[in-house]
């Protein structure tokens, strides 16, 4: 798995067939092209960067970036700039996976931001957003677990498949997952690609908005001023824009949460098929929220309530469950959710101060070949609890004590 990232980043040393040359010469043009070429001061400090497009009578004309790749032309006053300086930026380098990854999808654009390699047919503004959120998860998950990447290290870029059709996001999805249900992201460590549906062009979405603008229309009519039917107009419209902003958080969770499953196998962490499903679904949902290990809400609620009521699943049944099936951990069963919940709430525990350095500990362990047949053997919490030092009951103990302190459990 490692050595095909190494060999993605050595471009180079691929004999390229013609077709694979010209797309790769392509691909390198546009991220040269979309690299900003000067730095414009004014007078009073601030700077734009951007591309200068010339001067004519006093007037400087400048294009400042725009979405992905677009650009948003303007001109300034000559009098109001300090200078322009060229900044001579180095393009992200495109790979052969870059090349690979365009033929597969020709219709669809290649964005490049390290490490991320982004095709979609969603809007400009919404590809820079996303590429946002995932290199943001990037930099808080190097600086969260870096320190597991020893010896094995991050690859230089991941792959992002970003989807507005709905239709042929779900037809992608039943040939890579067969009939699993319906999801609006997901991650194939086959392919090392993070796979996700834009949800604000759902079907369902588009019949919400198209209501909504015949309600605003119908109402508006019998308004009985020109005032009531603005207001009616602007309430409305205020409610679209929720539905959509809604759709927007929904992306972005998803893109967290799968995108942390992608980091966390390409990276060498998890191993797929070696990795216990409470711990990779654990530590994704630990990802999900806006700053990883912050409160995540549903979960947290979810495994109060369960405590409350005295039907969580048991420690021992949480951490030893072994799928026999590719449908994932928990799926199908009547307890999925919760069994999600609990395992970003073991998560959560072994990540505070008290336990991280030894949780980390046992992570290296899981990945030993040379430690197989002892994890093979020795019963998950009785594994987990060998590197925390203690005894199982007194795991459980522990854990039933965080869950009863959410939201305000104390370092």
């Amino acid at each position: 798995m490692l050595v095909a990232w190494a060999a993605c980043a050595q471009t180079n040393d691929v004999r390229l067939t013609p077709t694979e040359r010209a797309t790769w010469a392509h691909l390198n043009q546009r991220a040269a092209g979309a690299q900003p070429s000067h730095a414009l001061w004014f007078n009073d400090g601030r700077g734009l960067v951007g591309w200068l497009l010339g001067e004519t009578n006093g007037v400087v004309r400048w294009a400042a970036p725009f979405g992905a790749d677009g650009r948003w032309l303007m001109e300034f006053e000559r009098a109001e700039l300090s200078h322009a300086e060229a900044l001579n930026l180095k393009p992200p380098a495109v790979n052969y996976c870059d090349v690979v990854f365009q033929q597969e999808f020709p219709e669809l654009r290649l964005l490049r931001a390290p490490p991320y390699t982004l095709l979609t047919d969603d809007s400009p503004q919404a590809a820079e957003r996303y590429l946002g959120v995932l290199q943001i998860l990037h930099t808080n998950f190097v600086a969260r677990f870096g320190a597991l990447t020893e010896g094995l290290g991050l690859p230089d870029h991941v792959q992002v498949l970003l989807f507005t059709a709905e239709p042929e996001f779900r037809a992608y999805q039943k040939r890579l997952l067969g009939r699993r249900p319906n999801v609006m992201g997901f991650y194939r460590p086959a392919q090392q690609r993070l796979i996700v549906f834009d949800q604000r062009y759902g079907a369902g979405m588009d019949e919400i908005l198209a209501r909504l603008a015949w309600q605003s229309e119908k109402m508006q009519v019998k308004a009985p001023t020109d005032e009531a039917a603005a207001n009616i107009r602007l309430a409305l419209l205020g409610e679209a824009c929720g539905m959509l902003r809604h759709a927007e958080e929904g992306n972005q969770r998803v893109m967290r949460h799968e995108g942390a499953h992608q980091l966390f196998h390409a990276s060498g962490i998890l191993v797929e098929g070696a990795t216990p499903g409470w711990l990779a679904e654990g530590l994704a949902l630990w990802c999900e929220p806006r700053q990883p290990g912050a409160l995540n809400y549903e979960p947290a609620d979810r495994v109060k309530v369960a405590l409350e009521e005295g039907r969580l699943i048991p420690l021992d049944a949480l951490l030893g469950r072994r799928d026999r099936t590719d449908r994932g951990f928990y799926d199908g069963e009547r307890e999925v959710a919760l069994a999600y919940a609990e395992a970003w709430s073991v998560v959560r525990l072994l990540m505070r101060p008290a336990f991280q350095e030894k949780f980390f500990a046992y992570l290296k362990y899981l990945r030993r070949l040379d430690a197989a047949a002892d994890i093979r053997r020795t019963p998950p919490v009785a594994l987990l609890c060998r590197f925390l030092g203690m005894a199982p009951q007194d795991l459980e103990a522990r854990w039933k004590q965080s869950i009863a302190r959410l939201p305000f459990e104390p370092e």
